[in-house]
């Protein structure tokens, strides 16, 4: 019994039919709180607490938002926190519980946290690239070898590009298949991993910005395919007009990837592997097409090696983390801030 519930019973009102007429009303609001808790009322915090850091640096910085996209983001969230809500006065947690609430928190999250990237990207800081470079040789990787190899074998190529553009697409599938399976508490682990390194490459990027090798190296022989290029070029021109001070209008549309170093596409690669991995078909699946993201990276990504490098040494650091974490309390980690039917798999 709660705090409020004792204070109730132990201080009936006269005229009241007394502390039981409560009761119900008090099981039913906690019950719709704790059905959108999850994965983290920290993260939620977070979440609003970017809105807000977010608004005052475009005020400041004479930016407006296009209102249309973020509207109907948000128009969605509502809606999917309302259904939710509603599903967790059910006894048994279903799996549309776990999708509902896992979309609401990843939009409501990374929205706010594009945005900031994207202002970030106007703070005019060096550019790292030459570093970049010099390690990349150090570590004896011909960058532009690379990108010829690859543009001497488009088939390879374009099949390498399919899965790096893929890693988006498999946070819905990761979503999905462990909402259905019940293994909540994987999903919810999943996501603040999520949160947490994106959060960690925004603000390293931020701090160590880059442009990436192809404007880098300016290499003369590329692959051809539009979609082997397009995720390593389109940061270019947003960074440009970020830094020039010219871009006065945010659509959400306009939202997309500027990290260079580290990787995100790596760590999150490494994640969703990680997550999908006990689940049986899936699992071996995604490991291997995740794989190929990893290797998809350098060429259809635009990354330089240590890029690479550094997006696998934030994931694997923040899986040790949580593994330490729940050597330590493993009855807390083996918890979930939803209750409900949850697979014994799930950890």
């Amino acid at each position: 019994m709660s705090p409020l519930e004792r204070v109730v019973d132990a201080e009936p009102r006269a005229g009241n039919p007394g502390p039981r007429s409560s009761r119900p009303w008090l099981r039913r609001l906690r019950r719709h709180t704790a059905g959108i808790a999850a994965p983290d009322p920290r993260l939620w915090v977070l979440s609003l607490a970017l809105i807000g850091i977010d608004a005052a640096w475009m005020r400041a910085a004479g930016m407006v938002a296009a209102p249309t996209g973020f509207v109907a983001a948000a128009a969605l969230v509502a809606v999917l926190l309302v259904a939710a809500a509603c599903l967790a006065t059910l006894k048994s947690d279903p799996p549309l519980r776990g999708m509902a609430l896992a979309s609401a928190f990843l939009i409501t999250f990374t929205v706010p946290v594009a945005v900031l990237h994207f202002l970030a990207a106007g703070l005019g800081l060096p550019f790292i690239d030459d570093a970049l470079a010099r390690f990349e040789s150090r570590l004896g990787f011909d960058w532009t070898a690379y990108v010829a190899f690859l543009a001497r074998h488009p088939a390879l190529s374009w099949w390498l590009a399919l899965a790096y553009h893929s890693s988006g697409p498999q946070v819905g599938i990761v979503v999905i298949a462990l909402s259905a399976t019940r293994r909540l508490g994987r999903l919810w682990a999943y996501i603040r991993l999520f949160a947490v390194t994106l959060l960690c490459v925004i603000v390293v990027a931020a701090l160590l910005p880059a442009l990436g090798p192809y404007a880098h190296y300016a290499p003369r022989v590329v692959p051809s395919d539009h979609l082997e290029t397009v995720g390593a070029l389109w940061h270019l021109e947003p960074v440009a007009q970020l830094r020039a001070g010219t871009l006065k209008t945010l659509a959400l549309s306009d939202l997309r990837g500027l990290a260079t170093f580290p990787s995100f596409h790596v760590c999150l690669a490494i994640l969703t592997a990680w997550a999908l991995a006990p689940l049986p078909v899936l699992g071996p699946l995604a490991i291997l097409l995740n794989a190929a993201v990893i290797v998809a990276t350098l060429g259809a990504g635009g990354h330089y090696l240590p890029d690479v490098l550094a997006g696998g040494i934030l994931a694997t650091a923040a899986l040790a983390i949580r593994a330490r974490a729940r050597r330590r309390s493993p009855v807390a980690a083996m918890g979930c801030p939803v209750s409900g039917a949850i697979s014994p798999a799930d950890a």
